[in-house]
This record gives structure tokens, C-alpha cells and sequence, in this order.
């Protein structure tokens, strides 16, 4: 368990082989889980078959989201995911997982028109919201300028970007700049990156990728070129 302290209430349902390993870390943790039939476990969780639970529920403190004066926090950091209005639960949450597993320090996400870290968000990241700090910014184009003055270079992600991502050299600080789903980068935001950098491929009609699949392949692709993903 990544924040112990937090934990309120474990809730599992079934038979107890089933959450053996759970049971266990609980326990070490500090936190003594309820083991209880499944009718009690839809009742008390509020979940459905359809959340993919798993018969595991948490109760937990809510995650501290970081605010944009806080950016300084990422001046040791290497990289960063900030997200222009991404508005898809589903999405946000795929980005999470992806970020987690590729070791980015820090997900930037507009405080104004965009999704925001819910419980539906953390289920889908299974897990990754965990491990990577998040932040509500008022303005991106301010943050950006931010993490570049604490000695980042900003990589927009962009279809009509002059280099690919294999062709493209990254800086030891990093910041990945993904659009909203359809519109891509806002005119103001892909000012205020260093370089603006593609995907190769699409055809007439599928031009793009979601955001949360552009995501991914890029972050494969600057672990490939040497960028400053970790071992967690």
C-alpha cells in the first residue's frame, strides 16, 4: 500500500483464498480487512460487476492534488505529462497508468475544462494515480513557462510537428504536452512549446490517435530514445 495512513476501511468480498496476498499486505499495513458475502459487498462498496472491482474496495483519504504554485515542487523532476483539457475520464485515467509505468514525476491538468482525479478515474489508472503526483493549474501556458524556467524543455505533441519522436533528441527535463481528444493543442499552448514532435502514421479519416493511446506510444517511444524514464 502506497499511503497506509490513509486507508479508513478495506471491504473484500468472496472467499478468503481469493484475497490471500491482499489480506496479508493489509495486515502489515497496519489496516484489518472485512471480509464479507458479496450481496454485503455491493451494498457496503456501492459497486457494481461492471467497475471491475475485483471484491476489493477501498475507503481511503483522498490523494493531495498539487495547485500551480506549487510547481516548484518538480525542480529536481524529469519528466512531466501536462494535459491540455482532456475532458475523458477514461482517458485521464489510461494516462495515469501509462505515466506511472514509464516513472514521470508529475501529471499537469487544468483546473477549469477538464475531467478531475474522481474515484472513476482512480479505478481505471488501477493503481498508477498512486505513484505519480498530480497537479490542477489555472493557466498551462503559465506552468509551462514555469517548469522551463526550473530548466525543463517542452515537447508538444502534435500530428502536424516537423520531426517524430524517433527523430527527435530529448533534454535530461522533459515536459510531454498532450491535446484534448479531437481538438489537439490549443493554439496558445503549442506556442509555448520548445519543439513540436508527431507520431508517424494515419490516413485520410484517421488522422489521430486518443489521447491516452498518443500518450503511451510517445512515452515508449522517449524511453526507447534514452529520455529520463525510471525504474520505480
Amino acid at each position: 500500500m502506497r499511503r497506509p495512513r490513509d486507508v479508513k476501511r478495506l471491504i473484500l468480498g468472496g472467499k478468503p483464498a481469493y484475497h490471500q496476498d491482499l489480506m496479508a499486505a493489509a495486515r502489515q499495513a497496519g489496516v484489518e480487512p472485512e471480509l464479507v458475502d458479496w450481496p454485503a459487498f455491493r451494498r457496503l462498496s456501492g459497486l457494481t460487476d461492471e467497475d471491475k472491482h475485483q471484491g476489493a474496495c477501498v475507503f481511503a483519504a483522498p490523494r493531495r492534488v498539487f495547485a500551480e504554485h506549487e510547481l516548484d515542487r518538480l525542480a529536481d523532476g524529469q519528466l512531466v505529462i501536462a494535459l491540455d483539457q482532456i475532458s475523458d475520464p477514461q482517458n485521464l485515467g489510461a494516462v495515469l497508468r501509462s505515466a506511472a509505468f514509464f516513472g514521470a514525476d508529475a501529471v499537469l491538468l487544468l483546473k477549469n475544462r477538464s475531467v478531475e482525479l474522481t474515484p472513476r478515474v482512480a479505478r481505471i489508472a488501477v493503481g498508477g494515480a498512486e505513484f505519480v503526483d498530480v497537479f490542477q493549474v489555472i493557466n498551462l501556458a503559465r506552468s509551462l513557462d514555469t517548469l522551463r524556467e526550473l530548466g525543463y524543455w517542452v515537447y508538444g505533441l502534435d500530428e502536424r510537428g516537423e520531426r517524430t519522436l524517433r527523430e527527435t533528441e530529448f533534454d535530461p527535463q522533459c515536459v510531454l504536452v498532450v491535446g484534448a481528444e479531437g481538438q489537439g493543442l490549443r493554439q496558445r499552448t503549442r506556442t509555448k512549446c520548445d519543439a513540436l514532435v508527431r507520431i508517424p502514421g494515419g490516413r485520410e479519416g484517421v488522422e489521430s490517435l486518443n489521447a491516452a493511446v498518443a500518450t503511451a506510444i510517445a512515452l515508449a517511444e522517449m524511453a526507447l530514445a534514452g529520455a529520463p524514464a525510471r525504474e520505480q
